[in-house]
This record gives structure tokens, sequence and C-alpha cells, in this order.
């Protein structure tokens, strides 16, 4: 069952559905970026994180003729989606390469947020 929060002002979802859209592409590339990593590696969270990532896909499907209507191109969504993945694999790499601890853990701490920010959308 897919739940969205949108309990308070800080977790409310954007009003219009252009933003909406690209929050859901934007977390869903985020989401399958991280469930890519995990899988690669065995480990267990890839399964969630891949079917959190199909939730986002499922929420951009239904918003998506709404942010056509109100002016988004129709290839607009899979540069969203495409961002979101990039940035990830960025953190990712920063993390697991990075020859300095501290970039590595900004990375870490970065990924962690962008990843959190999808999570509290998604119950």
């Amino acid at each position: 069952m897919l739940m969205v929060w949108t309990g308070t002002v800080a977790t409310a979802l954007p009003p219009f559905a252009h933003q909406r859209a690209e929050l859901f592409a934007t977390c869903a590339g985020r989401l399958a970026a991280l469930a890519a990593h995990e899988r690669a590696r065995g480990l267990d969270a890839a399964q969630d994180h891949s079917s959190m990532s199909g939730d986002f896909d499922f929420l951009l499907e239904t918003t998506l003729p709404d942010a056509l209507d109100e002016g988004v191109p129709a290839t607009q969504p899979r540069g969203w989606w495409s961002s979101g993945w990039t940035e990830i694999a960025y953190l990712l790499a920063e993390e697991a390469y990075s020859l300095d601890q501290g970039r590595a853990d900004r990375a870490r701490a970065a990924r962690e947020d962008r990843i959190g920010q999808c999570q509290d959308v998604i119950l």
C-alpha cells in the first residue's frame, strides 16, 4: 500500500502538479541509483529502495497529465529522473573513492539527506 505523507508544512507536497512531478521523478531516479548500488553489493536494502523507486514512478505517472497541462515538456520527467540518478551516483562515488575522509563523510551525509527527503514523502 502506497501512502503519501502530507502531515506538516515542512513535508507537505508542492501545490502545483509540475512541482510534484519534478519531486516524484527526481526521487524515483535517486532511489533507483541507490538500489542499483546496493544490488551490485548484494545488500538487502536494494529491494526496498527499488520498490520505493517504483512507487515514485507510479506517483509521477498519476501526476504527469496535470503537469503536462501546466506546460511541462513531455521529455522533462526523464531529465528530472536522470538528475536524481546522477546526483546519488556522484555522491556514492565521492563516498567510496575520495581520498579525503571529510569529503567522503560530507558526501555520505548529503546522500542520506537526499534519500531521506524522498523517504519522508512516502510512509
